[in-house]
């Protein structure tokens, strides 16, 4: 027993002890990193409805029989037709800037968009439209990348608001998480 104590007492100590390779805390000059997205005044409020887009970073799904709905985050929706899950056809793409997460209930889909939640009704898919907007419900986004761990481009608020982050080559950053 008087051995595991001293061999704890030695752990607890080389803790304290200063860390033998400073260089690991220097800034690197070249990292892949997080640059936020801004927008500028209220392009984030913007709302469309346009024909089918290629998905290019597929986010969360959400499935209604028999439609899936598919966000492609801070960009918009994709409504695809499953009707053949053996051939599903996309139908229409909801320009939703700031869009990380839907629910839908009876006819109306419910998305969010940036700090506001938007009703929008899907009954007919060649009038989409918003019903109602629910402003300042969520709490602005952070000043870092969620779900993030490394450096990222520090939040320039004279710059707009970011609405999202995309991964980048950055040069010095000063920001790490």
């Amino acid at each position: 027993m008087k051995y595991v104590s001293v061999f704890v007492f030695l752990l607890m100590l080389g803790g304290c002890l200063d860390d033998p390779t400073p260089e690991f805390h220097t800034v690197p000059d070249v990292v892949e990193g997080m640059r936020p997205i801004y927008f500028e005044g209220e392009e984030w409020k913007s709302f469309s409805v346009s024909g089918p887009e290629p998905v290019q970073k597929l986010g969360k799904i959400y499935y209604k029989n028999p439609y899936i709905y598919v966000i492609e985050r801070n960009k918009g929706i994709h409504i695809i037709d499953n009707s053949n899950p053996a051939n599903p056809v996309p139908r229409r793409f909801i320009n939703l800037m700031s869009c990380r997460d839907v629910a839908i209930k009876g006819n109306i889909l419910y998305a969010d968009n940036h700090t506001d939640l938007l009703s929008i009704d899907i009954s007919d898919f060649d009038n989409i439209r918003v019903v109602n907007r629910l402003a300042d419900l969520y709490p602005a986004p952070l000043n870092y990348p969620d779900n993030f761990s490394g450096y990222f481009e520090c939040v320039d608020p004279a710059r707009g608001i970011v609405g999202g982050w995309e991964t980048a080559t950055l040069t010095r950053p000063e920001c790490r998480r």
